[in-house]
């Protein structure tokens, strides 16, 4: 598959994907949609993947969220991946392939920022959080480290880091619920195909005929 890339099509194209995949977390799990921030780069790594045809990974570590105002959110807890709870850490979205072109950041839960930070007694101070971010690493992750912020990160930019105790989350999270996902990934297909344009052809290869089946019940998610 190779939608027209670099065309008029790839801005909204990637605005459908990440709403296919908001849609179908949030109509899954919806007491706890907001905090599932790694099966949202699970679904969008492999929605993306089959979309682009390029590898795209999720991927887990520590991130910041800017609220404004010189206010940081630290989400830097390296211990929190073997909390069954969870904890202060994050999950997005990369590309693999860096021959192909710069590697590529996605994170799909960003438009939840403002909602995580007040629930944590912190006042946002600044506009409103994007719905995604999409871009290359040079123009979307911030350089610095984490002691040395800016008073107010750039729009459209962010500060994220893979660590290894994140890797190991994720690997063995991915394999645990691999049936889940194929579930969740197969929803992501059948709802970006409803958000095409009439008659496009993107998804038509995976798209199963349609049938009088019952609906699976939601994909039981481990850790």
């Amino acid at each position: 598959m190779n939608p027209e890339s670099g065309s008029s099509m790839s801005l909204p194209l990637q605005a459908l994907i990440t709403d296919s995949v908001q849609s179908v977390i949030r109509r899954t799990y919806p007491q706890r949609y907001s905090a599932l921030c790694h099966a949202h780069a699970i679904v969008g790594a492999n929605l993306i993947s089959i979309v682009f045809n390029r590898v795209y990974r999720p991927v887990a570590g520590f991130a910041i969220i800017d609220c404004g105002g010189g206010q940081h959110i630290h989400l830097r807890d390296n211990q929190a991946f073997a909390n069954e709870a969870g904890g202060a850490y994050h999950c997005w979205i990369e590309s693999v392939d860096e021959t192909v072109g710069e590697r590529e950041v996605i994170d799909l839960t960003v438009r939840n920022n403002r909602e995580y930070a007040e629930a944590q007694g912190v006042r946002w101070l600044r506009e409103d959080p994007p719905t995604y971010l999409w871009g290359h690493w040079s123009q979307t992750v911030l350089a610095c480290d984490a002691e040395h912020l800016p008073h107010r990160f750039p729009p459209g930019m962010t500060w994220l880091r893979e660590t290894d105790a994140g890797w190991t989350f994720i690997t063995r999270h991915l394999h645990e619920n691999m049936n889940a996902y194929v579930s969740l990934t197969a929803a992501a297909i059948q709802a970006l195909q409803a958000r095409l344009p009439r008659g496009s052809q993107l998804l038509a290869p995976l798209i199963a005929p349609s049938s009088d089946s019952a609906p699976a019940s939601a994909p039981v998610l481990v850790g």
